[in-house]
This record gives structure tokens, sequence and C-alpha cells, in this order.
């Protein structure tokens, strides 16, 4: 039962054909959307970004970043991004597969998702100046129909309808919640 689970994850984003986006005005970087399954079921694992952060500070993200020209593919980005930031070996992951490339209008950045397989428990190793906290959401939560929500938001004068997750105080929006629900739309059988 629980390879099962592994199983169905691996064979949906293997037959899974990823949307490629090219911005040649966007900063390209990728992120790790880790996978971990804990008492028979899959969770997430997100992270709050540190308040001394200079953008996105307290927001919930996936661990990652900008692509580095060292970097031989955007899942080294991931790797290297997650292992700086909530220490977890590269070594650790066996990567399913990428979703759909998202852009920021905001900051203008050009994500790759990397999705990726972790052992649990793990002993994370945040970095203090990038991640304030690491939490783990059940796939199971995050796909009833209540949890997602869409609420208009003011940001500076300019209101937008913002879909996000409110789940256990924290609040899963922008980018990491479009990450989150493309992930969710493959696992109903989406695309």
């Amino acid at each position: 039962m629980v390879e099962a689970r592994w199983t169905q994850l691996a064979r949906v984003l293997d037959s899974y054909e990823p949307r490629t986006l090219t911005r040649p005005d966007c900063t390209r970087a990728a992120v790790l959307v880790p996978v971990q399954l804990i008492d028979g079921e899959l969770h997430l694992v997100y992270t709050r970004r540190a308040q001394s952060l200079p953008h996105h500070r307290g927001q919930i993200a996936f661990p990652g970043g900008t692509s580095d020209p060292t970097d031989d593919s955007l899942e080294d980005t991931a790797l290297r991004e997650a292992h700086e930031e909530i220490g977890l070996a590269p070594q650790d992951v066996c990567i399913f597969g990428r979703l759909s490339d998202i852009e920021t209008l905001s900051s203008r950045f050009l994500i790759t998702p990397i999705v990726g397989r972790i052992p649990h428990p793990y002993a994370w190793a945040p970095s203090a100046d990038e991640v304030d906290i690491i939490f783990t959401v059940p796939i199971r939560q995050l796909l009833a129909p209540e949890t997602e929500c869409r609420e208009i938001w003011d940001f500076g004068g300019h209101t937008l309808p913002i879909d996000h997750f409110p789940i256990g105080g924290h609040v899963i929006w922008g980018a990491t919640h479009r990450i989150t629900r493309n992930l969710l739309t493959l696992l109903e059988g989406g695309d």
C-alpha cells in the first residue's frame, strides 16, 4: 500500500508533459517540491521564508532559487537550493519529474518546479538566514474542496482575487499556491 502511493505519483509525473516557458526578460529559477510519506499519507514539505529576507519575507514557499551558472540543470538548481535552505542532501532526493513552468509577474521569475521523494523522518538543518519554519501538509487535506479559498486582497490600493490554502495557521498563496494547485490537478487526473 505504501509503495502504491509512490508508484501512483511517479506514474502521473512520468506520463506528464510539462509546459516549458521561455522568457528572455525573466530570471530562471527552480524549486524542489518535496514529498514525504508520513503515516501512510503523502505530504508536501513547505518552508516559511525568514523575516530577515529582503523579498517575500514570511511567505510560505518550496525550497528553491535562482539558477546558477555552475548548475548543470534546473534539477541541480532545485537540489542545491534545498540543501542550502533546509539541509536536504541531494543524494536523499529521488526526483520524479517536473511540473509546468510558472512565471511570477511582480518579480519576473520563470520557475521550474521539480517534484522529489524524500525520506521521513528527516533531520532538517534550516538556514536561519533563509527559513523560519519547515512543515508538512497532507495532500489529502489540500485536495479537500473546503481547503482552497478565493478572497479579494488589497495590495497598496489595488485589489485582486487571490486563491490560497489557509492551513494550520499558514497561508499558501502566490507562486507556491500555483505550483501546489498544478500538482493537485495532476493527481486528480487533470492536466
